[in-house]
């Protein structure tokens, strides 16, 4: 009788593992104490899937909100432009949130692929940054938005 072999682990098979871990904390450190603002100030929140899950609404969301709530997918760019906007009339206290914001997208665009921007709702809508990490794990982060 033929002792199976035990399957080593690799350096990159390890490193493999811990880089959704390590998406997850770079996405925590980037949105800690940022809020996003809107009619009132909201913080982000990490949110991850099943492995899968695919980056369509259908299956995103269909265990979390009714099927008729509206679902509207926007560009990555169109989602930050707002806050990235420098005015002339502009002082330090409001460049700041814009240096975060800014350090926020880097994290989003060097960490995961695939990306998606999800609103979810009319009026208090729920914003969802989600892509792929290299592991091919979904992973993204949540906010919430007034808009009257």
């Amino acid at each position: 009788m033929d002792n199976p072999t035990p399957k080593s682990i690799s350096k990159s098979d390890l490193d493999a593992i811990v880089t959704t871990a390590e998406v997850i904390d770079r996405l925590k450190q980037a949105t800690t104490d940022l809020l996003w603002s809107s009619e009132s100030d909201y913080p982000f929140e990490i949110v991850t899937w099943e492995l899968g899950v695919e980056l369509t609404p259908s299956d995103l969301f269909s265990n979390i909100y009714d099927t008729d709530l509206a679902i509207e997918s926007i560009p990555l760019t169109d989602l930050f432009e707002p806050v990235l906007t420098i005015e002339d009339w502009y002082e330090q206290a409001e460049l700041e949130p814009i240096d975060r914001y800014t350090n926020l997208l880097d994290s989003i665009n060097n960490n995961l692929s695939e990306v998606q921007v999800f609103r979810v709702g009319e009026v208090e809508i729920d914003i969802y940054i989600i892509g792929k990490t290299s592991t091919g794990d979904i992973v993204g982060l949540k906010t919430h938005s007034i808009e009257t």
